[in-house]
């Protein structure tokens, strides 16, 4: 333990503290939930586009509905959770690079070219992230899931899910132990092509694109930053399904229809989400795109929505 950043923990519960309001607005979009009427407005391209209102005027109407206080239901598993994964990630890794540490010296009288020995340690640094990282994600997915089931709770305002001991015995109820892991698969899958396709696709770009003979090898320090945005945006629609997966089929009216069917597996939910279009809902808080053939024509508003 005494290998632990407490500051950096500490760092990272602060801005779970200060993000939970737009954290808990995105858990409710992932899940389906959209209180508000869309309205026509112009998209960042400048065209017409049917659209949610953004991500401020539902942490409104959140505060409107709920109070203040209501902002940061779920914030405890929340900390809980960001703590976990924190303090695993931390232990497993430190546990992985010394064992690392303990093989290097047999390493060296191999007799490898040096772009096959760099790809060597690019994956050897990548499994030991994947196994940290994974590890983390297992610890803290009991708390992840009583956090998104509290969130849910404002959909149909049940008090099922009222503190940490009281959701654990209701998941346990219900689901038994396999309840508190709902979810985990499209999380831990997110996770692995994530860190695979960051770290491989950096070392491609940095070795062949970037090279040390180009005008450009000042960027190599913004290569993982790009490679992750894109990773992210591949991997969304696991982090969807997770989320709904964690819900679904339980007692709060957000996991049932007709807010959501019942999955039977995360792949059946996937594929679902992918043919209703609703894969990627929630990855943009501004630009909130609507689907128009859900609405009516007395359903949207007429006038613009204000800017936020």
């Amino acid at each position: 333990m005494n290998n632990l950043d407490w500051n950096s923990i500490a760092v990272g519960v602060g801005m779970t503290v200060v993000a939970h309001p737009f954290t808990y607005a995105k858990v409710l979009v992932q899940l389906g939930h959209e209180p508000l009427a869309p309205v026509m407005r112009r998209n960042m391209f400048f065209r017409k586009q049917l659209q949610y209102p953004s991500v401020f005027a539902y942490i409104k109407h959140i505060n409107t509905t709920d109070g203040y206080v209501g902002l940061y239901r779920g914030l405890l598993p929340r900390i809980f959770a960001n703590a976990s994964t924190s303090i695993t990630y931390s232990l497993v890794g430190t546990a992985l690079s010394l064992k690392s540490a303990d093989t290097t010296i047999e390493s060296q009288f191999a007799r490898e070219t040096q772009e096959c020995s760099e790809l060597k340690k690019v994956c050897n640094h990548t499994t030991r992230e994947m196994a940290a990282r994974c590890s983390a994600i297992i610890i803290s997915q009991p708390f992840h899931v009583i956090a998104i089931r509290t969130m849910a709770e404002f959909v149909g305002h049940e008090t099922i899910y009222t503190n940490i001991f009281t959701s654990t015995a209701e998941i346990y109820r219900e689901d038994g132990i396999l309840g508190f892991f709902a979810g985990i698969m499209p999380r831990l899958a997110s996770e692995v092509i994530t860190i695979w396709l960051c770290n491989l696709l950096a070392h491609t770009v940095n070795t062949y694109v970037l090279t040390d003979t180009t005008d450009l090898k000042d960027l190599r320090q913004y290569t993982h930053l790009v490679v992750g945005y894109v990773a992210q945006i591949i991997t969304y629609p696991l982090s969807v399904t997770s989320t709904v997966m964690a819900a679904s089929g339980t007692r709060l009216r957000a996991g049932n229809p007709p807010c959501m069917p019942v999955y039977r597996g995360w792949l059946e939910c996937l594929k679902d989400l992918h043919k209703t279009g609703a894969s990627n809902r929630g990855s943009s808080m501004f630009f909130r795109k609507a689907a128009a053939h859900l609405y009516s024509a007395s359903a949207v508003s007429p006038m613009p929505a204000p800017s936020m």
